[in-house]
């Protein structure tokens, strides 16, 4: 009887140190990670920089596999239906990823994901020519208010981010513009810088390295320390909190230990001095968020949206 005691002991210690040991060797092959856009576009810039730090951390680099179409929802249905076993992750941007199944453009739900981590933010700046009359926000809307849609607004495609921070613009100041679609952010740039437009939504890192044009305001929380003079929305009483952030996901369903060491290791690469140093250097703050934050953070912002895009007709 003692033997068969000591038996089934020591082979319940046995498989708790199998499982010990196969926690302790994840990844025991190369992740892929998903960028579903074309490869040197922004998001793909950002998961090689991910990438880079990553490997300083871990010594293992991501397998990169792009799936680019419908504005990131095909990559990103894509990153959803994949084997939830940690060897599968993705970059996807915000708020991209929540209009997408709210305007009814992508075949994924957001509970479908699990949520690694937050590693930058690129707030929108709203940006006149060099040549436009107005130097203040309050001067800005103030001839919109006189005008109503007679002002121009240059955006970058619908239904993203400069989408969003428009209707938010408009619906907080209560003021009304005429929006004009671009085909990406140089073609919004060169409407603003040519005149074609009243005024434009770009992403701040792309303002900074520009050499014309001026900015009115900023719709982060707070002032960026890329231009500490301009103002955030939010201080002219109009509250916008918005950026376009890239953000890590896997499909729905990992293992615990997986997904704490997907965040625990990310959280290192995006608050390392490296990291930082080459976020700046694109022109955007490194800011980490854990994926339990960033989870409540994207299901709060669904509802925002939801509510904002129905007030303006563009969903049921």
């Amino acid at each position: 009887m003692k033997t068969m005691i000591k038996s089934g002991v020591l082979a319940v210690a046995m498989l708790g140190l199998g499982v010990a040991q196969a926690a302790a060797e994840y990844p025991e092959r190369q992740v892929t990670m998903i960028v579903p856009f074309g490869a040197g576009g922004g998001s793909d810039r950002v998961a090689r920089t991910v990438d880079r730090f990553w490997q300083e951390q871990t010594g293992e680099s991501f397998n990169f596999k792009y799936q680019p179409g419908a504005a990131g929802a095909v990559g990103t249905a894509e990153i959803s239906r994949a084997k939830p076993d940690g060897y599968t992750v993705g970059i996807v941007n915000l708020p991209n990823m929540v209009v997408q199944p709210v305007a009814g453009t992508g075949t994924f739900a957001l509970d479908s994901f699990d949520y690694i981590g937050r590693v930058n933010a690129d707030p929108i700046v709203l940006m006149v020519p060099e040549t436009s009359p107005y130097q203040t926000l309050e001067a800005f809307l103030a001839a919109a208010k006189d005008a109503p849609g007679t002002m121009t607004l240059a955006i970058t495609g619908t239904m993203g981010a400069a989408h969003l921070a428009a209707l938010q613009m408009m619906d907080g100041a209560g003021v009304e513009v005429t929006l004009v679609p671009t085909q990406g952010g140089s073609n919004t740039v060169a409407r603003i810088a040519g005149g074609h437009v009243t005024a434009g939504l770009i992403g701040l890192g792309l303002f900074t390295s520009q050499e014309n044009g001026r900015a009115l305001a900023v719709t982060a929380a707070e002032r960026s320390d890329f231009t500490p003079d301009v103002p955030t929305f939010s201080e002219k009483g109009i509250p916008i909190d918005l950026s376009t952030a890239r953000i890590i996901v896997a499909p729905e369903g990992l293992p615990d230990d997986v997904l704490t060491h997907l965040r625990e290791t990310l959280q290192s690469v995006t608050e390392s001095e490296g990291f930082v140093a080459a976020s700046a250097d694109q022109g955007q703050g490194a800011i980490w968020q854990d994926g339990a934050a960033l989870e409540q953070a994207v299901m709060a912002m669904e509802q925002s949206t939801t509510e904002l895009l129905r007030k303006y007709e563009l969903i049921d």
